[in-house]
């Protein structure tokens, strides 16, 4: 059974590796992706890497100057490979969330990346930054809802997952106040999502 190694370390430059250092279309593709982008091989190697997934592994690593393949992607890894030996026929995508050294919910996807060319297979790791997305959502709906600057605020601590009291603290407002800028939100929500489908 092939294990993956702990140590595996990323690629300082995504065209350090032959097999894309031939490929600047492709390397500009996964470099203008919003997600982190991770390609190992079989044994847990990074051979490409685009800029955000670096920076996300770095994040979810247990140390900043680490510049090997953190533990967790390791370990998912490691299940699907064990998964297909144990279910050849069936493509299984692993995810899951973890909590990075920001406090960012960073979702990590596995799966696997056959080239029928070849006999060469590949794990493809996605890296999304859950935290990020949902405040660059947040901000395009205040836009949407046309709120207030306060609203905006206190909409995107919510979207963030933010408790009612979370919310307070850090905007210096009551928990009453919090509630008020809620329902009013809630309210513009409402009246354009009724406009948008009449």
């Amino acid at each position: 059974m092939v294990t993956f190694s702990s140590s595996a370390s990323l690629p300082i430059a995504a065209s350090s590796t032959q097999e894309t250092a031939n490929l600047p279309l492709l390397n500009a593709v996964l470099e203008g992706f919003v997600d982190g982008i991770l390609v190992l091989s079989v044994d847990g190697t990074c051979v490409h890497s685009n800029q955000k997934g670096r920076t996300l592994c770095r994040d979810l690593s247990d140390s900043p100057s680490d510049s090997s393949l953190p533990t967790c992607l390791t370990v998912m890894g490691q299940h699907l490979r064990e998964s297909r030996e144990l279910y050849p026929d069936t493509l299984l995508v692993l995810t899951q969330e973890f909590t990075a050294r920001s406090g960012h919910q960073i979702r990590v996807r596995v799966q696997w990346l056959d080239f029928p060319a070849t006999a060469d297979s590949y794990l493809l790791v996605s890296l999304e930054n859950k935290t990020r997305s949902a405040h660059a959502s947040a901000l395009l709906e205040a836009v949407q809802y046309n709120l207030t600057p306060r609203e905006r605020a206190v909409w995107v601590l919510r979207r963030a997952n933010r408790t009612y009291e979370e919310i307070a603290q850090e905007l210096y407002i009551t928990v009453n106040t919090v509630k008020r800028h809620l329902k009013s939100i809630y309210a513009k929500r409402k009246d354009v999502t009724d406009t948008i489908a009449n």
